[in-house]
Order: structure tokens, then sequence, then C-alpha cells
């Protein structure tokens, strides 16, 4: 039997296959469209479907769909301010269900990625432990005491990366100002720096257009040991430590996992932020460490969880029917 697991992101939609042993057979990606219309977004998600199909034939068992925003597992987001425009008007369950004829499932996409980590990745089997994604926003998930966190609200542990860490910082999506979302995500980072190469400031990307630059530059001058990008940098991920330091005293987790495509990067990011966060935490006893580690998916943890999730919901209405 195969799973397809879904990640419907600001920027891509990316998907792939798992089988019964929980081994990746196939993945694949679908770039989103700025301002595109539910039709064309149904229209991605059948041609990322049929193509995951045709790459891994078999027996499909069921869909499990990672999204942004408060999730319900039966209908799909239910509000969304921002990034994908008409998301939370979109039955994305039950169109797939109907579509596909199959059981279908979904939930946050910091969920799904902790799930992933939590089961099969670099947390397996941790008690207590904390998943961010790094991309668009910044997504989490939550295990405590060895259980999943979530709500009747679909939003427990989901919530990290909105945290307020600068009362006069800018506004977010979601209403309040200087939340981690609008100052410590990828997003943030990227049009930090293409707002300082945008007034001149030399660097060795200064050949680039600003409009052009990704993080994947920001990584290649980082490591050049650029001056103006470096120094932005390490503003930005002291802003990010902010976020993971709010959440460790909120959940005290063993274990903090780094997901999402950042991650490639980890060996800029992980020494900088440990260090960060075991200067600054206060905890019993005071040299007690809080270890942080890049997830083991990367960028794949979300459909992965997605698809784990989907073959947990098929087996139980299996039993329930």
């Amino acid at each position: 039997m195969n799973w397809i697991g879904l990640d419907i992101g600001g920027t891509r939609i990316k998907g792939g296959v798992l089988d019964d042993a929980g081994r990746v057979l196939t993945r694949a990606v679908e770039d989103t469209q700025v301002r595109q219309s539910l039709r064309a977004f149904e229209r991605q998600l059948d041609n990322l479907v049929s193509r995951l199909m045709r790459q891994a034939p078999g027996i499909l068992g069921g869909i499990g769909a990672a999204i942004t925003g408060p999730v319900d597992p039966a209908i799909g987001c239910v509000y969304l301010p921002g990034k994908i425009r008409g998301l939370d008007r979109h039955r994305t369950v039950p169109y797939l269900r109907k579509r596909w004829k199959v059981p279908v499932t979904a939930d946050n996409d910091g969920r799904l990625a902790c799930l992933a980590e939590w089961r099969a990745g670099a947390g397996r089997g941790c008690a207590n432990l904390v998943v961010f994604t790094l991309g668009t926003g910044i997504g989490s998930g939550v295990v405590l005491d060895g259980r999943l966190l979530t709500d009747r609200h679909w939003q427990r542990g989901t919530q990290c990366g909105h945290m307020i860490i600068d009362v006069n910082g800018p506004r977010c999506l979601t209403g309040p100002r200087g939340t981690g979302e609008s100052l410590a995500s990828v997003t943030a980072l990227v049009q930090s720096v293409r707002d300082h190469l945008a007034r001149g400031l030399p660097s060795v990307l200064g050949k680039k257009a600003p409009h052009e630059i990704a993080f994947t530059d920001i990584a290649l001058a980082v490591r050049r040991k650029d001056p103006v990008i470096t120094d932005i940098f390490e503003r930005w991920l002291n802003r990010f430590a902010a976020v993971v330091l709010n959440t460790y005293y909120a959940y005290t987790p063993d274990l903090i996992v780094l997901a999402g495509g950042p991650m490639h990067a980890a060996s800029i990011i992980l020494p900088r932020l440990e260090a960060a966060l075991n200067t600054a935490a206060f905890r019993v006893p005071p040299d007690y460490p809080i270890p942080v580690r890049a997830a083991r998916f990367v960028d794949d943890a979300g459909w992965i969880g997605a698809a784990l999730s989907g073959s947990d919901f098929a087996a139980k209405e299996k039993d329930s029917a």
C-alpha cells in the first residue's frame, strides 16, 4: 500500500509517496502562483498527485495534507490571513477525497513535520520535543510527555512563530506587531538583505539584482564572511533565537529540531543558535545544555508527516468500519 503526503506552502506544494514500511518511494514539487484561483490550485493538487502515482505505481491507501494555519482534519485550513489567497475557503480534504476516492486527512504543516521527526527522524522517541520549520513563515509542532499536542481549535503547539519578540516591530499578517514570523522568518531575512543591497551597501552579492536574492545566496555570502551580509544574518539569527528561547520556556523540551530548506545550511545556523540559547537561557542546572539538531528530513518533513498521518487515519477508518 502507498501513502501520499502533500505539503502545501506559501511558495510551493511538495509531495511524496511512502510505502507501508515508511520508505520514501518518490517525491515531487509544484510551484504555487501568486493570486491564483482556487480552480488553478485544484489543478496543481491533481497534477502533483497524478505525477506521484505514475512515479510510484501501486495501490493508493490514502492521502495526508500538511497545510499552513489552523487546520480542521476533516476540511482543511479554516483561517489564514494572507499567504495563500483563499485557501481557508477551499475544502481541500473533501475535494481530494472525492477526486481520488481514498481516505484523506489534513493537519497543520508544523505539527506534521514534528510528527515525522518524532516518529522516524531526528527526534525519534523523544518524550518532550519541539520542531520548528523555517520557510515563508515559522511553523512549529510540540510533543509533550510523549503526546503530539493538538486541541479543539487546532492551534496548540503550532503558534510558536507568533510569539511576540518586539512590541514595536512590524505588523504581522495575524495582526500583532513584532511576532517571530514578521521579524525572524526566512522571508524577513531575505527582505532585509534585499533592502540593504538596494541602498547600495557593498557586498559580494552586489552583482545580483536585489529582487533576485534568495536564502542560498545569503548562506554563501555568510560562508565567505561578507561583513554586511554576516551582520544582517547574525541579527536575524538573534531574533530567531528569541523565538526559540520563548518556546523553550513554554515547553522545556529535551530536544529542539529545525526543519525546512534553510537547514541545508545547518553548519552556519546550528552553532550560532546553540551558543545564543546556552548563553541566555535560565535553566536548572545552569550549565544543562539545550540540544538543537537539524531535522533528518530537512524540507521533506511536512509531506512525510502528512503521509504518516494519512496512513494512521486510514487505519482508524478501517477499524471503525
